[in-house]
């Protein structure tokens, strides 16, 4: 009897705290998914915080307290490490002498999301002095305040020519510009030039410039996804672009040129002109608007590098090593891990051996600390298969999680050529089981499934080749050599 009582009791206290847990978590991840508020928060730095603290007791923004004091708490709690606490503590110290009123909480959290969102506003409009250089003269037009719309207009005009980038925003600031310009004279009654043909000029180049831009992305994105797309006025444009007076815009002609290598990857010229346009005119783009180029021609560089074209193997470094100095392809400061294992991947093909482990070493802050171990370990893999240190390979495999799919694909087929290597033909037969089921179960990519059965397939032949047997050797080489999808081409090559 006693034993069914404490049993109960017991059974019941983990039910409540299994209960009390799963509430905690409900409501954590209510306020999480549900309300911006402590997204908000987490994003901004240590000067924003400074920032919006000040806005919150000035009475031109609010004129209560309680927004202030909510905001104060729940960044204390964050900058502390802690969870988002619960509704009831969060209330009591936003209303420290009220009863718990869930209504007034979550619309004083809508109020404080609101604040936010107006100070991320204002530092965006304090960014963009073009921008609020014309939102001002717009507002001193229609106030019909002449004088301090022309000294307006002077000083905008003034910082569009000392912009050092010319970029689709740049030509969007020169547009509305134009168009404000247009503006004030049509309600002045002015009869100067309304200059329709600079602003006709502007207008096409701006959309020469978004639409292939936007093209180059439709590209990508199709050759992941394999939709086809509808390219509308594209053909006719191409025409237009080629025109002496466009092509000379450096921010068409390095999207003109992104989209002939991407469509006609057979001309080499269309490539190396697209090279040439990002190593004269980079300076001219974000780092953000040089993301997507540069990532486009690395991906064309490992395409052609896949079907064999060993001169992309050093452009390919070339573009990261680039885009890793410039900060182009860090997103947050942290170098993606995928183009982390591509660039080690190129250098290590062209052998350039005490480059990948100074990198490794020196690099290691680059990658987040969620991925940076399993990201170290299986470059280390490769670079002692490289140097064919295959024990300390093997070794540096097995210490690392590879819960990235294409990781755990590239670890599997190191794995399988180590074996061979080290000619235990056991645990090879055994890995390529386990290895082909594993594809099976997989949602892998129809490239990356064919790819690696295809190198299960050929190592299977070339472990079954018998060595005096010229003529099958010969057959195998030429099956490898026709192979389309095959990244392992040279490895089994090499070993016929």
């Amino acid at each position: 009897m006693w034993k069914g009582i404490v049993f109960y009791w017991f059974k019941s206290i983990i039910f409540k705290g299994f209960c009390k847990k799963k509430v905690e978590e409900e409501f954590y991840m209510k306020m999480k998914s549900n309300y911006k508020l402590y997204h908000l928060i987490e994003v901004l730095t240590k000067s924003e915080i400074r920032q919006v603290r000040k806005m919150a007791i000035s009475p031109f923004f609010l004129e209560r307290t309680d927004v202030g004091r909510m905001f104060n708490f729940l960044v204390d709690e964050w900058l502390e490490g802690k969870n988002l606490p619960e509704k009831e503590t969060v209330f009591k110290h936003t209303f420290p002498h009220k009863k718990f009123n869930d209504l007034q909480l979550r619309g004083t959290m809508s109020d404080l999301v609101e604040l936010i969102e107006e100070f991320l506003l204002i530092q965006n409009r304090r960014n963009n002095k073009i921008v609020t250089k014309l939102q001002l003269a717009k507002i001193y037009r229609n106030r019909k305040l002449e004088k301090s719309y022309l000294s307006t207009v002077k000083k905008t005009e003034k910082l569009i020519a000392i912009h050092p980038k010319r970029n689709a925003a740049y030509f969007q600031n020169v547009l509305d510009f134009q168009l404000e310009g247009m503006e004030f004279k049509i309600a002045t009654k002015r009869s100067d030039d309304l200059k329709f043909q600079e602003i006709s000029d502007t207008w096409d180049v701006l959309y020469l410039i978004q639409k292939l831009r936007h093209v180059c992305a439709q590209l990508s994105h199709q050759s992941i996804i394999k939709q086809d797309y509808d390219f509308g006025l594209l053909s006719d444009l191409v025409k237009t672009v080629e025109q002496k007076k466009y092509i000379e815009v450096p921010a068409i002609a390095m999207y003109y040129y992104c989209y002939r290598f991407l469509t006609e990857e057979f001309n080499l010229d269309f490539f190396q002109k697209f090279r040439e346009q990002l190593t004269n005119y980079r300076h001219l783009f974000s780092k953000r608007e040089l993301q997507d180029p540069y990532r486009l021609a690395i991906n064309f560089c490992i395409r052609k590098l896949n079907r064999g074209d060993k001169f992309f193997i050093e452009e390919g470094l070339k573009l990261y090593k680039e885009g890793l100095a410039e900060g182009i392809l860090l997103e947050n400061n942290f170098l993606p891990r995928f183009s982390y294992n591509n660039m080690i991947a190129l250098a290590i093909k062209l052998e350039e051996f005490d480059w990948v482990e100074k990198f490794i070493e020196t690099s290691s802050d680059l990658l987040e600390t969620k991925y940076r171990k399993s990201t170290i370990s299986f470059n280390l893999a490769r670079l002692e298969y490289a140097r064919k240190n295959y024990g300390k390979a093997m070794l540096h495999l097995q210490g690392g999680e590879y819960k990235d799919l294409l990781n755990n694909l590239i670890a599997k087929s190191l794995l399988m050529r180590i074996y061979y290597e080290l000619e235990e033909y056991d645990s090879l037969f055994s890995h390529f089981d386990s290895f082909q089921i594993f594809i099976r179960r997989r949602e892998v990519s129809d490239f990356h499934r064919k790819n690696y059965m295809n190198a299960i397939r050929l190592v299977k032949k070339l472990v079954a080749l018998p060595e005096l047997d010229k003529e099958a050797r010969k057959s195998l080489k030429k099956e490898i050599e026709a192979e389309e999808v095959l990244t392992e081409r040279e490895w089994l090559l090499g070993k016929i």
